[in-house]
């Protein structure tokens, strides 16, 4: 039954209090249609209260901005109430641009601001951070009385924090006459965004009333800047917590390097009853990646699967790249095809994967693969482009992609392409090209692209690197002694043993051994354990040792038997 046959007769035509009740009642663009095809039929649409109404919903709760154009297109006389229903379906779409040129229209033919206009005007030059134009809008909001509005006032303090004026902010938030907890959380959250740490927490210690945002600002604050223990320590005390809480503290454990940690307040968010939204489980799905937890991986996807959680683009992205971090290309591969939607970091994920795990041929099938499809790629893209042409040995396509990057798409490169393409040049024996390009670079080389030059130098067997390289890379090397053992080595080839004895004793004097030791990780029945070298504060560690011990002998017994074919013979005959 048409939608408007349910809208009870009244003796002329429908009222307007019906036909407004019946908007409010929608919930899709088809039942909107139909009343905009009666007020057309009635001429009603000439009523701009009513035609704001369907304008409102459509840019809105639809998100449908063509249609709600045409329908504001069909208002004789919009007032400010109907550009203000525009731009605030701008707003809340995040499209700054378009609230921005809305606002330049409306002024152009004279239509008169309300607060609710002005709100979304600074809110859209905050995103853009649009200095200038923001303090003349402040101007006028001051001339119209509107800057002491809890929402205008609250929007300006967030307008000058994010244009880095912040004791703009702290002036405007001083001289308010009241402070809602939302005026105080919005100049916390802009201290902690400057990094200033010292004020954003005085503030919140000094608020008269605090609420869950107040603590999960500070706390998403603490995470930002990497202070994570400072976070905990909050979030532990929270009588409260929100979902809100919950990711931010996982994502800060992420962020910080701490995946196992994620994990561990992952699983007691659920524990204590709180269900992850898809941006929780895509930061779970993150620390999987980080550590090669497959098993809660696969646990977290068909968790997905099961509560059919909605599955958008970055949600499968991080499932795809979960996949193929813990080793399991094949799935990654299918998962990704079987998307329905990909982003540049969809394609990033699986093609930074295909080329760390050495696929440099899949990798760059799948690029072409790419662009066809005319998606243009980043710089992320090309790290992964040119390790697969390092990989393959591919000198003249590493050396194409490498110009197509500022020729084509106008992607300066930075000290990672170079990396790369010193690697390819010199992987392929092109020493001397190498060397040149390390000296074309517009930034300082690094230790990673010294190492590379290095390493090939050993295995070409290459001796002239140059006066001044050990310089360098005793000044990069502090913590790689790698670098310094290869240079060591090549200096040794040429018998040049005072600076073999010089890197030596860099080697001995930088305190190698005092740095972090080497670990590795297993994954058992889904919990992740860890392992670091000399390492004795775990409670098995001497049951571990002699697992070690017994492992060495079995295997040297194991090796002698393969040396002598009569003792592995004897020991045949005697199993």
């Amino acid at each position: 039954m048409s939608l408007l046959r349910q809208i009870p007769a009244v003796k002329f035509k429908y009222s307007n209090s019906c036909i407004l009740s019946t908007i409010e009642l929608c919930n899709s663009t088809v039942k909107i249609e139909q009343i905009h095809a009666h007020l057309i039929t009635t001429s009603r649409i000439r009523d701009t209260f009513i035609a704001t109404k369907l304008v409102e919903f459509c840019a809105v709760l639809g998100r449908n901005f063509d249609y709600a154009h045409r329908i504001f297109e069909q208002i004789g006389n919009p007032n400010s109430y109907s550009w203000t229903a525009m731009m605030r379906g701008f707003s809340e779409a995040r499209n700054p641009e378009k609230v921005i040129q809305f606002y330049g229209i409306m002024r152009s033919k004279g239509v008169k601001e309300n607060r609710f206009t002005f709100l979304f005007v600074i809110k859209a030059y905050a995103l853009k951070q649009r200095y200038s134009e923001g303090k003349i809008v402040h101007g006028k909001v001051s001339k119209l009385g509107f800057d002491f509005d809890a929402f205008i006032s609250n929007a300006l303090i967030h307008f000058y924090s994010k244009c880095e004026d912040i004791s703009s902010a702290c002036k405007l938030f001083d001289e308010m006459p009241t402070k809602s907890v939302v005026n105080w959380n919005t100049l916390i959250a802009a201290c902690f965004n400057r990094g200033d740490i010292e004020n954003g927490r005085k503030l919140f210690d000094k608020m008269p009333e605090t609420n869950i945002e107040s603590w999960n600002a500070v706390i998403a604050g603490y995470c930002k800047l990497g202070h994570v223990d400072a976070a905990r320590s909050l979030f532990d005390k929270m009588e409260e917590r929100d979902l809100v809480s919950w990711a931010s503290m996982i994502s800060g454990y992420v962020h910080s390097g701490a995946p196992m940690e994620a994990l561990k307040l992952f699983k007691e968010m659920q524990f204590v009853g709180t269900k992850p939204d898809t941006v929780t489980i895509t930061i779970a799905l993150s620390a999987c990646a980080q550590i090669g937890s497959l098993d809660m991986g696969k646990w977290i996807h068909a968790y997905v699967n099961r509560f059919k959680l909605s599955n958008d683009v970055y949600l499968g992205t991080a499932i795809v790249d979960m996949y193929a971090k813990c080793g399991c290309i094949d799935i990654a591969m299918q998962l990704f095809h079987e998307m329905p939607n990909k982003n540049i970091c969809s394609w990033n994920a699986i093609l930074s994967s295909l080329s760390f795990h050495g696929h440099g041929f899949a990798t760059l099938d799948l690029f072409r693969q790419m662009e066809s499809t005319g998606l243009a790629p980043n710089d992320v893209t090309f790290v992964a482009v040119l390790s697969a042409c390092s990989h393959t040995g591919a000198v003249n396509e590493g050396l194409r992609q490498f110009d197509r990057m500022l020729r084509d798409f106008n992607i300066m490169p930075n000290i990672e392409h170079y990396g790369c393409m010193v690697d390819i040049l010199a992987r392929g024996g092109l020493i001397e090209e190498a060397k040149e390009l390390i000296k074309s670079m517009p930034m300082e080389p690094n230790i990673v692209i010294w190492g590379s030059l290095m390493n090939a130098c050993k295995i070409h067997g290459y001796t002239e690197i140059g006066d001044n390289m050990e310089v360098y890379v005793c000044n990069l090397a502090s913590d790689n002694v790698g670098c310094c053992v290869l240079l060591s080595n090549i200096y040794a080839t040429r018998s040049e043993w005072k600076i073999v004895q010089k890197l030596r004793k860099t080697i001995r004097g930088a305190g190698f051994e005092n740095k972090i030791p080497g670990c590795s990780s297993i994954e058992v029945n889904s919990v992740v354990h860890e392992f670091f070298v000399e390492d004795r504060s775990n409670s098995k560690w001497v049951e571990m040792n002699e697992a070690i011990e017994g492992l060495r002998t079995h295997m040297e017994t194991e090796g002698s038997s393969l040396l002598n074919p009569s003792l592995h013979r004897r020991n045949t005959s005697i199993e």
